[in-house]
């Protein structure tokens, strides 16, 4: 009798993508694995996830050992998008959140253990200046939409969650989002520190960008091409992107700033960011920069960010004859 195939590791390129990518710090696995959804090429979209557990951590089957990434799994196939956003719910309990754009709308996602992922009512109006999305203490979720069609500048809105998954939205105060020069952002980004009822928000121009905190606190930043936001340990960071070799990070009020020089060549064409919750000085970023998908992770100034092509790597007993995405 031939003896069954060692154990092995098969890897891939993630599957191609286009446009956005959401990123966010589930809460599955000895530390929390991270949650990447890219929106395929052509139809739907794809979730990864990395391994954040110890490195003498066991690896099942078809997962990736620690420290590596998933392969893709597809979802919410029938629509083209081209933006997406993820967030790890107090919900559900521990629902993930998704907002994706197609053709201009935003269209509700909620994975949960009992049935992975499912569409949901979306939000009422179009997501604008583009997607954004974050939730504070007692699980209200936050988003910027446009009231009517091609109205500028946009809205805050807030969901009640007493329902939830059924969300409940509407306007919050401020009525409306402006960029750092009184003009329209194209870019915005929400952030909400733990305890926090209320997002900060970062609104992005080629010419100039704004910070306002929860506690209304400003600060006027570089402007830039794409951007992200997390809070960490520190507070909250902010990470530019002009066009250049490097992103800039920020922390806004103060004069903290470094550089991170990105790997690989060409534009870059999407930003996501997570905080790292147990490592606290540590951020995780993906940036594709042409058509390469990058994995950076950041601690502050003085210590160079480690980066490396994002690969998705999964262990197979079957001699690496299965495939490493599914569809």
């Amino acid at each position: 009798m031939a003896a069954a195939p060692s154990p092995s590791l098969t890897s891939a390129p993630p599957p191609p993508s286009r446009g956005g990518v959401g990123l966010a710090q589930g809460r599955y696995g000895e530390r929390g694995n991270l949650e990447l959804v890219l929106c395929d090429e052509a139809d739907g979209l794809w979730v990864l996830w990395h391994n954040t557990d110890p490195e003498d951590t066991d690896t099942p089957e078809g997962a990736p050992p620690p420290g590596r990434w998933s392969g893709g799994l597809h979802f919410a196939a029938g629509r083209r998008y081209d933006d997406v956003r993820v967030l790890q719910s107090r919900n559900g309990p521990d629902h993930l959140e998704v907002l994706a754009r197609a053709d201009g709308g935003a269209h509700r996602l909620r994975w949960s253990p009992e049935a992975a992922f499912t569409a949901q009512e979306p939000p009422p109006a179009r997501p604008f200046p583009a997607l954004a999305l974050a939730e504070t203490a007692g699980g209200a979720l936050w988003t910027v939409l446009s009231p009517e069609p091609g109205a500028e500048p946009g809205r805050l809105y807030r969901a009640d969650p007493a329902g939830y998954p059924e969300l409940l939205w509407a306007p919050a105060a401020p009525p409306v989002l402006t960029g750092a020069d009184g003009h329209s952002p194209h870019a915005v980004a929400l952030v909400a520190a733990p305890d926090a009822t209320r997002p900060g928000v970062l609104t992005v121009s080629r010419t100039g960008s704004h910070w306002t905190g929860a506690d209304g606190t400003a600060a006027v930043l570089p402007g830039a091409e794409h951007a992200a936001a997390v809070h960490g340990a520190d507070g909250p960071l902010v990470f530019l992107a002009d066009g250049g070799a490097d992103l800039l990070a920020v922390r806004p009020g103060t004069d903290r700033r470094w550089s991170l020089a990105l790997p690989g060549t060409g534009p870059v064409t999407a930003l996501a960011a997570t905080p790292v919750r147990h490592d606290p000085r540590r951020t995780d970023l993906v940036v594709r920069r042409g058509d390469t998908l990058w994995h950076l992770t950041d601690r502050g100034p003085g210590e160079e960010p480690a980066a490396r092509a994002l690969v998705s790597t999964v262990l197979r007993r079957d001699g690496g004859a299965g495939a490493v995405h599914r569809r």
